[in-house]
């Protein structure tokens, strides 16, 4: 198989999927500089500010710090976030892709499809299932293929003939 080049395959699915998790860290984030800036708005703290001893609220003194590296941390967490999420959704919206395609296919009678998928991709068991049921109904209809043929001279003057002759016809519209 190939390496597909496109990423977002299903755009809103996998929008959807980055957006939540990219959610989910800044929630953190915002949930972090909340409890540190609670927890420290209670107590002081002395510093030495310009060779001067200065007692200030904890909070003052250390949430400029605080936001600065939040803000600093919530930006690499969410592009890190993006990346990988935009990597993993990639493994279960190719897949799906790919499968639903050849679903569509082998609904319209292409039964030669094929439904395997990209070693590492998710849904491989699906695919394997969809592959097995495949080839299972390409024998089924490729035996009542061969029973039709046989059955046409036999039937040349039955009343069933115009019947199998039907038959055979919807049997030959499956393309396998």
């Amino acid at each position: 198989m190939q390496k597909r080049k496109k990423y977002f395959i299903e755009k809103s699915f996998q929008s959807k999927f980055i957006l939540k998790f990219c959610l989910i860290v800044i929630a953190a984030t915002f949930i972090v500089g909340l409890l540190l800036f609670l927890f420290s708005s209670g107590s002081t703290t002395v510093a030495i500010e310009n060779t001067k001893v200065v007692v200030k609220n904890t909070a003052d003194f250390i949430l400029p710090i605080i936001l600065t590296t939040l803000i600093l941390v919530t930006i690499f967490s969410a592009v890190s976030v993006s990346l990988l999420c935009l990597f993993v959704s990639h493994k279960i919206a190719g897949p799906l892709y790919r499968l639903n395609s050849e679903i569509t296919k082998f609904g319209e009678g292409k039964l030669g499809v094929n439904f395997s998928i990209r070693t590492g991709d998710q849904l491989k068991e699906l695919a394997n299932s969809l592959e097995n049921m495949a080839a299972s109904l390409r024998g089924k209809i490729g035996m009542l293929k061969d029973k039709c043929n046989e059955l046409l001279p036999v039937s040349e003057h039955s009343p069933a003939k115009d019947q199998i002759a039907s038959m055979k016809e919807i049997l030959d519209s499956f393309k396998v």
